[in-house]
């Protein structure tokens, strides 16, 4: 009777108003999908303990809202008083992708290995799931066996060796998909792939899945448009980031963040500074990672007075919580000026702890004006986070060398050895064999 209900008219109304003798299981099963879709859980449980008769539409439109919302333990509970009988796969999937989401992969496996019959939504969400968690070999062998795969199941794998510094590996499965006939890259692929090549510097590679996107007639949207830009951008060609933007027609907020982001990455302080204003004439608002973006750039140009102003708009214009990153950007601005006393201060009053990378901010310019008397207020506090990060140590040492406090400096050194903590390797990127 009741196969949908207009949005004017509330789920409340409509179940209070018709009496129960009317409405057949086809329109509680509605009443309660519309309630879970709407998030108002405690209807939608009301509806399905006064149904006179439930089938299995009813059990997993509840199992399914539960797990959703994270309350794991009420949909279990569900999921248990349910007849074995009538549970399907959809309901299997609801409550292995509940516990998947909320990280709780062993329960998700445990009732990924009972179920009667799994689909390849099954198989996704386990990949996904150990995906996203960095369990990488795990997903892996789950792909691997898998019978039939699908875009998403591929783009979960080469998403999850993306996130996690896996790169070589995402591009080498990604040549993998593409010698699969029956399969092509959907948006989500080409995403993570571009982030790949962007972070090897992977340009030729970059290049030739931007010649892909183009042979396929891919539309460029917002995201992907980003994900170019970014590539282009940290391989150093910001003029084909350029380019890439000016043609796309769908900007969003990514867009513009990935080339401001871009331009500040490669020193082009002022490109970044006048995207930032054509977004403000064009009424578009920023978020976090636009002015982590723009003050990266005051930062790398030496833009002080930009930059202090850009850090108090971002609160006071925009509501915008300064973050670690950002505190990051305008000590090292400061501190590189030589004005350690106001980079003190905002240390001091900063909203969230100070982390190690803020502090080594001010230890370098530290080093470089010479000043210990404003390191050692600071060491006081960078004891006290028993990092084992050894760059502020370092610095810490040098700045004392420097001044003739030899006793000072070699402690600091010998801290080093007495937690065993060591200094990181240096690193260098390689442009990998064509695809």
């Amino acid at each position: 009777m009741y196969s949908s209900f207009d949005d004017n008219i509330s789920a409340r109304k409509l179940f209070d108003t018709t009496p129960v003798n009317v409405l057949d299981i086809v329109s509680w099963n509605t009443l309660i999908d519309g309630c879970v879709k709407s998030g108002d859980l405690d209807l939608a449980r009301e509806i399905f303990d006064r149904m006179p008769e439930r089938n299995d539409v009813s059990w997993t439109a509840m199992i399914s809202g539960y797990a959703k919302s994270g309350e794991l333990d009420v949909a279990q509970s569900l999921f248990d008083k349910m007849m074995p009988v009538c549970r399907n796969v959809m309901t299997w999937n609801s409550m292995i992708s509940g516990f998947a989401k909320s990280g709780f992969l062993s329960l998700a496996r445990k009732m990924f290995d009972d179920m009667p019959c799994k689909n390849i939504v099954s198989w996704n969400i386990m990949v996904s799931g150990y995906a996203q968690c960095g369990e990488l070999e795990v997903a892996r062998c789950l792909f691997d066996d898998m019978e039939v795969k699908d875009v998403f199941s591929w783009s979960c794998m080469i998403a999850g060796y993306a996130q996690n510094n896996r790169g070589e590996d995402g591009l080498n499965l990604f040549r993998e998909m593409l010698a699969e006939d029956c399969i092509r890259p959907n948006e989500v692929t080409l995403v993570s792939v571009l982030s790949v090549c962007g972070h090897l510097v992977a340009l030729d590679q970059g290049k030739w899945i931007h010649s892909y996107i183009d042979r396929n007639g891919c539309k460029v949207s917002g995201n992907l448009g980003a994900a170019l830009i970014d590539m282009y951008a940290k391989c150093g060609c910001v003029e084909n980031a350029v380019e890439v933007f000016q043609k796309m027609n769908d900007k969003n907020i990514s867009t513009w963040n990935a080339l401001i982001t871009g331009f500040a990455v490669n020193g082009v302080a002022d490109g970044a500074i006048e995207a930032f204003s054509q977004m403000q004439k064009l009424e578009m608002k920023p978020n976090s990672i636009t002015f982590l973006g723009v003050l990266m750039a005051c930062c790398h140009g030496g833009l002080v007075e930009e930059g202090r102003r850009y850090f108090e708009i971002m609160s006071k214009t925009y509501e915008i919580q300064p973050e670690m990153k950002h505190y990051g950007c305008i000590i090292d601005l400061l501190g590189r000026a030589g004005l350690l006393e106001e980079a003190e201060a905002i240390v001091k009053t900063m909203t969230v702890k100070p982390d190690v990378m803020v502090l080594g901010a001010l230890f370098g310019a530290c080093r470089i004006h010479g000043e210990t008397l404003i390191a050692d207020r600071l060491r006081k506090d960078f004891l006290r986070m028993k990092s084992r990060e050894a760059g502020c140590h370092i610095l810490l040492s040098n700045i004392y060398a420097a001044a003739g406090r030899w006793a000072d400096a070699c402690s600091t050194r010998s801290m080093l050895t007495m937690h065993e903590i060591k200094k990181g390797v240096g690193l260098s990127s390689v442009e990998l064999p064509k695809i």
